[in-house]
């Protein structure tokens, strides 16, 4: 199986500028083969290939000479990312062609084969660049065949490397054990066992900064555009609203590993629901709440950490069906219900608990696991401390 393991390059003066130009050859050839082949789809030819393209960089490098002092492999990289983007407009219907790259924005380019990496000097040597040095105590380490790397350019002048290599598959657990998760805003997850991850709320504890950054960016922005030209005032304050996102992003997607792993380490089977992520996107009420959990990306997280992961179907009345004894209450709809009792045995109810009981047994049921009639599994929250 395929892995990925990011580190967080210390490069030379002299290496980020060749990564910065680097990154720059690279969003020159995606924008000029995008222009072609935007161009003949258009005039009506549309079997220019990715191949065909890649042949135009040699007559683009006498064009542009500048070309000719980055790795070549980046440039042809470049120009297949353009070509599998491209893909992806016809499978989309036709509903718009790929955007152009600009300028500090996910500056990046890849190479297709292996570098070197030393932990006992904790350098990378790369292509072109040479030997670069990544920061100490990075506690992973790549065991397996290095396939390619990619290295990244932030807004916030950080350099990252991420690099792709080959893993054998790891042994499955085989405990036996399975969960359900029922995830949620009051709370991140409750799993059909009782334990709970709360939900940290990042982005809304760092929420009241953020706004006075960004007011204080919008400010000098105005006041530059009276001048007509943009202060280093202004490009200070754009630099501070993006290493506050930027932390606030490294904050979530740490809690979202610990929380995968710590899954994935004791339950050999978990079942999850089917999510409109898109469709509740549209509640504006509760959009910046849940963008701020990121449920898509823990569930891409449990995908390939799990043994097995099972997904059920998004219309399954997980909240309003009763664990014990399979009764469907359809006046419990309302979010605000947190609590409620079966009118056919009585059995109170945690929303959010009963939910994921009913989660695991119909992922099970799915799997062609016998589940023999309505079961409590927990008796009550178990809360699960920060990992």
């Amino acid at each position: 199986m395929l892995r990925a393991i990011k580190y967080e390059l210390n490069p030379t003066n002299t290496q980020k500028e060749h990564i910065k130009r680097t990154c720059g050859c690279c969003r020159k050839v995606y924008n000029t083969m995008l222009d072609r082949k935007i161009s003949a789809y258009k005039n009506g030819n549309k079997k220019v290939s990715t191949y065909d393209l890649i042949k135009e960089l040699v007559p683009l490098k006498e064009e542009l000479p500048y070309l000719k002092d980055v790795s070549s492999q980046a440039l042809q990289q470049s120009v297949m990312n353009m070509g599998n983007a491209f893909e992806q407009f016809f499978k989309r219907g036709n509903k718009g062609y790929p955007k152009f790259k600009k300028k500090g924005q996910k500056d990046s380019f890849r190479i297709p084969y292996a570098c070197v990496i030393d932990y006992d000097n904790w350098t990378i040597k790369t292509s072109k660049i040479g030997v670069i040095k990544f920061y100490k105590g990075h506690n992973k380490k790549i065991n397996g065949r290095i396939k390619s790397y990619t290295i990244t350019h932030t807004s916030t002048d950080r350099y990252f490397i991420s690099v792709l290599y080959e893993k054998a598959d790891r042994a499955k657990l085989n405990n036996n054990k399975s969960v359900g998760i029922d995830v949620g805003i009051k709370d991140f997850a409750v799993l059909s066992d009782g334990k709970v991850f709360e939900n940290q709320k990042y982005l809304k504890h760092n929420l009241k900064k953020l706004r006075v950054l960004q007011r204080t960016a919008s400010r000098r922005y105005q006041q530059g555009k009276k001048r007509k030209e943009q202060s280093n005032n202004w490009k200070k304050a754009v630099k501070q609203v993006a290493k506050l996102q930027e932390h606030i992003a490294f904050q979530r997607r740490d809690y979202l590993h610990k929380v995968s792993t710590w899954i994935a380490k004791n339950y050999s089977t978990v079942c999850v629901e089917t999510l409109n992520v898109k469709g509740m996107m549209k509640n504006h009420h509760l959009a910046q709440a849940i963008s701020d959990v990121s449920w898509s990306r823990f569930i891409q997280m449990l995908e390939y950490k799990c043994d097995s992961l099972i997904k059920i179907d998004r219309f399954f009345a997980s909240s309003q069906t009763c664990s014990k004894c399979g009764y469907v209450n359809t006046a419990v709809k309302n979010l605000a219900v947190r609590e409620w009792t079966c009118p056919e045995c009585g059995t109170t109810h945690n929303r959010d608990l009963n939910a994921a009981k009913n989660i695991e047994r119909e992922g099970l049921s799915l799997c062609g696991h016998k589940v023999s009639g309505y079961t409590m599994l927990a008796p009550e929250y178990i809360r699960t401390p920060l990992l």
